[in-house]
């Protein structure tokens, strides 16, 4: 029998406070669409950083965005919108895409990791990979240095105002390549179609305000993105939120703006 490949096997726990135990680990591989990225993604961020999230919902919102990215070639440019602490743009530059980092938080991380590590703060992802470049600022300030394949944003716009999600959106648009592929994993709350409107234990304003699920495909639809994937997951294990899925295609040329190419 030959010996199974890296990609076929996990690494195994590491002891950090925030590692994902070995039963949740195997409850997710079980019930994966592919269990193969997820294994890709605990093994890079477990080399990387020591741990992989024991954040229940990023063992189905991370290799979502892997798979959906699979379908772009090598050398393609990537947004991260709030990358905090993620083997997602670790994965991605290992296959050839250039992708860049944008996270806001005031916490920043420094290898070695420390044990009271998680996935949220900020993160130099360049000091792990030359395809990697990262930018300490709201994305709402952020320049961006060429127009982009793809654009995703994992659990992130959900702490934003509504006015501030909405801006973001706008420019995301403007920020893709036609054609471009913009990926948004999204946090609901639980039992209804409003977003979760909490940040760090703090409300970020009335659910009534901060929107619902249609509210975010409306305004894609009016931006000209054509919807390819929603996916609205219900009850999901250890999670205190329902969870979002939206791939789009930027299709017309509303809103376009000139950048360098």
């Amino acid at each position: 029998m030959l010996p199974s490949s890296p990609d076929q096997l996990s690494a195994p726990p590491t002891g950090h406070p925030r590692d994902i135990s070995a039963e949740d680990l195997e409850r997710a591989l079980a019930t994966a669409r592919r269990p193969d990225l997820l294994r890709q993604l605990v093994n890079r961020s477990r080399k990387a950083f020591g741990f992989y999230t024991s954040h229940y919902p990023h063992t189905l919102n991370y290799p979502w965005v892997i798979e959906w990215l699979e379908r772009i070639p090598k050398d393609s440019r990537v947004l991260d919108i709030g990358a905090g602490v993620s083997p997602v743009p670790l994965l991605l530059a290992d296959r050839g895409l250039f992708v860049d980092c944008v996270d806001s938080h005031p916490v920043v991380r420094t290898l070695p990791t420390k044990p009271d590590w998680n996935e949220w703060g900020f993160f130099d992802y360049g000091a792990l990979h030359e395809n990697l470049t990262a930018h300490q600022c709201d994305i709402a300030n952020f320049t961006p240095p060429a127009y982009y394949d793809a654009i995703y944003s994992i659990s992130v716009l959900v702490h934003m105002t509504r006015d501030v999600r909405e801006e973001v959106l706008r420019r995301c648009r403007e920020w893709l390549r036609p054609q471009g592929l913009l990926l948004l994993a999204i946090d609901v709350i639980p039992a209804s179609d409003f977003l979760w409107n909490r940040s760090e234990g703090h409300e970020v304003e009335p659910p009534v305000r901060h929107g619902t699920v249609d509210h975010v495909l409306h305004q894609l639809t009016g931006l000209g993105f054509q919807i390819d994937e929603f996916q609205l997951k219900r009850t999901v294990y250890k999670a205190r939120t329902d969870l979002l899925f939206i791939a789009c295609t930027r299709h017309s040329e509303i809103g376009a703006v000139a950048l360098k190419a």
